[in-house]
């Protein structure tokens, strides 16, 4: 099972602060860098780590910065020209190797994950109609996140926290183009997430929307597009 990882952004300005959009995974890379075969699952930082444009250290930051002791999934490790190691954790997001610690993330069998996962969205899938309602945490009603947590508790025995958040940390941050079925999808900026839900597979999830709707499937779209998504199983 994935370890539970904390996650802390920071910014360098309060300007900086307010252009954080979210995650979607980009392949970028310089074109002196070359895509190593072998990288970590996970990094640590050892302090407030700049995060730059491009794997080089020529590059500009992107004006945000991963904070002190937390850990991040590694969806790329490449190598620039002067024999510097880069770790892709975000869109065009690259942090320095100097500035971290790589770890293996704890893994359970894919079949036991496979069988969480189904678990976490067939529970989801019973509560299809029920109606949304501000604050609701029971299938009496539900808001998003009280929705989210209803089905994990109810699912897996996890508690992920009752709120959008909270449930940020329930797991190992990842792009959204990484996602796999049972994983959470967030709306906002991490930090300051504003709406949840479960993803499906097949560019689809289920959530409780919003007033005057019910639980329902959706389907991924440019038009309300989740800004990242974490592994909590």
């Amino acid at each position: 099972m994935n370890t539970n990882v904390k996650k802390s952004l920071i910014s360098f300005t309060a300007a900086a602060a307010l252009a954080v959009t979210g995650l979607g995974l980009s392949n970028t890379t310089s074109k002196a860098a070359t895509t190593l075969q072998s990288a970590p699952s996970v990094v640590r930082t050892k302090n407030d780590s700049a995060l730059f444009r491009n794997p080089s250290s020529d590059s500009k930051i992107t004006g945000r910065a991963l904070a002190s002791n937390t850990s991040w999934r590694v969806a790329k490790a490449v190598q620039d020209d002067n024999g510097t190691t880069w770790y892709l954790v975000g869109s065009n997001e690259w942090v320095n190797e100097i500035d971290v610690t790589t770890q293996t993330a704890v893994t359970e069998s894919a079949s036991t994950k496979e069988d969480s996962a189904a678990n976490v969205i067939s529970t989801a899938k019973k509560y299809l109609g029920t109606p949304y309602v501000w604050g609701g945490k029971t299938p009496s009603g539900f808001d998003c996140s009280g929705f989210t947590s209803y089905v994990f508790k109810q699912a897996t025995g996890k508690n992920i926290g009752s709120y959008t958040v909270a449930q940020e940390n329930a797991g190992t941050t990842e792009a959204v183009s990484q996602a796999s079925a049972g994983d959470l999808l967030f709306w906002g900026g991490r930090g300051s997430s504003y709406h949840v839900a479960i993803y499906l597979g097949n560019n689809q999830y289920i959530a409780a929307p919003q007033p005057g709707q019910s639980v329902k499937i959706s389907t991924i779209s440019g038009y309300f597009m989740p800004s990242f998504a974490v592994k909590v199983l």
